[in-house]
């Protein structure tokens, strides 16, 4: 569809012309060679450029390709439709004839790698860009930038995410339990997320055991009750151990317990351990990779045998309980150092899920902000109705190394402080907003009215 510039100006019989003088059957073998050659070579460019415009062409985000002259060489359909200007008006062009402050010249000017870099390059428009620069044997060639338009996802998703949160305030207040309820504190659409919880509900009905996995504060402890709830185990104990915030000598007897008189200081009917008090239930072992090794083998013994010893004891105690761990540690790799038990491993990674982080899945940072808002006005009588266009850009564009957790926490610290019905841009903070003059991408030199009237 003319998305891409010819590449080539080479005809099959332009390299097998006799040399001037020559002649013979030796000089024609040459030349038929230097002919099928070039035919072979003519081929391979059409199905790469073939290719590439189908990749183009299927793309939802918009494409645009400069060579190492700033002249476009690729423009696919969805630049055409967030741009308003057809391939066949700016393909071989100089692209600073369309556009200025432009990310594409500026990865291959500077040689770096631009990702998920959010932009408003026009009242009302809004992108994420992706941008690389292409380069071959350490030469610089160009760049390629991938922008996707955001547009209707950040202006539209407040009233979208009113209503649903609405239609979610009522599901709660007559809802009698079930698989649906039970997840729906995990809040987004993202693709990702929703595998993770359709996969959790299939592994709800059932005993197995989870090892969820996920950087901190994505919501590991809510995915595991979201499990217990949606399991036969629902109405009994849901008990959390923080396995790397209980001291290493208390652990023992706080999770098998102790009988009586087993260590000076002990009660002396004894005490039943966290485990006992989770029978029937589910217990939640989080941060499990801090573990001690030593405790790592009671554990497995408690998995495979379904009982275990007080400390002290003699008397053999069975229990019934559901395991679910969760981990920000890379577990797989502590098994090849040693600090981690590969049987145990292997025993807890039966039904294996990971929770994405929040950087990962920006589309969902518009839902999460207006639950919270809505959470924490109730909670201290304010009337916030939105967050503006440019506040909400911030934080799709910031990373959270923190997650959920630190964006929750965000949005109680601006609903405490915001003044009226609307957050106020001053009340974000400073390292979640782009840098002064920072234009990042596409930006047009004629003015939004022009663009509108042409």
């Amino acid at each position: 569809g003319g998305v891409l510039m010819a590449a080539r100006n080479v005809s099959p019989g332009g390299f097998g012309s006799t040399p001037p003088g020559g002649s013979g059957v030796k000089a024609g073998d040459h030349g038929a060679e230097r002919d099928r050659q070039a035919g072979t070579l003519e081929m391979a460019l059409l199905r790469t450029e073939a290719t590439l415009s189908a990749v183009l062409d299927a793309t939802e985000d918009a494409v645009c390709v400069v060579d190492n002259e700033e002249r476009v060489t690729a423009w696919n359909r969805k630049a055409e439709q967030l741009w308003e200007i057809k391939a066949s008006d700016i393909l071989g062009r100089n692209i600073n004839e369309f556009f200025s402050n432009l990310m594409v010249t500026r990865v291959a000017r500077e040689n770096t790698v631009v990702r998920g870099q959010y932009h408003q390059p026009l009242p009302g428009t809004h992108v994420l860009i992706n941008a690389v620069p292409i380069s071959a044997g350490g030469t610089i060639l160009g760049g390629v930038s991938a922008e996707k338009d955001i547009t209707e996802m950040v202006h539209l998703n407040r009233a979208l995410t009113r209503a649903s949160l609405e239609v979610r305030q009522l599901k709660e207040a007559v809802s009698k339990g079930g698989v649906a309820d039970a997840f729906r504190p995990l809040l987004g659409h993202h693709p990702r997320m929703r595998e993770v919880v359709a996969l959790a509900g299939r592994a709800a009905p059932t005993d197995a055991t989870v090892l969820i996995r996920g950087e901190s504060g994505t919501g590991k402890e809510i995915l595991a009750r979201g499990i217990h709830d949606a399991g036969r185990r629902s109405g009994k104990a849901f008990i959390v151990i923080n396995c790397g915030a209980i001291a290493g000598d208390l652990f023992e007897s706080e999770i098998f317990g102790y009988e009586e008189g087993a260590f000076t200081g002990a009660n002396r009917r004894g005490k039943p351990g966290l485990l006992e008090v989770a029978d029937e239930g589910t217990i939640f072992l989080d941060e499990i990779g801090d573990l001690p090794l030593a405790l790592q083998v009671k554990l497995l013994r408690v998995l495979q045998e379904k009982k275990f010893y007080r400390a002290g004891g003699f008397r053999p105690v069975g229990v019934d309980v559901r395991v679910i761990a969760a981990t920000n540690r890379p577990l797989k790799n502590m098994v090849a150092s040693g600090l981690f038990r590969e049987d145990l491993y292997y025993r807890l990674n039966v039904i294996n899920l990971e929770i994405p982080p929040l950087r990962e899945r920006q589309s969902d940072i518009p839902e999460l902000t207006y639950y919270f808002l809505r959470e924490y006005c109730q909670l201290y009588g304010k009337g916030i109705e939105e967050i503006g266009a440019p506040q909400m850009a911030a934080l799709i564009s910031y990373p959270w190394p923190g997650n959920v957790r630190e964006l929750k926490n965000t949005v109680e610290r601006l609903v405490v402080l915001t003044e009226g019905n609307m957050v106020d841009a001053g009340l974000i903070p400073g390292y979640m907003q782009e840098p002064a003059g920072s234009d990042h991408g596409l930006k047009p030199l004629n003015s939004a009215t022009d663009r509108a009237e042409r």
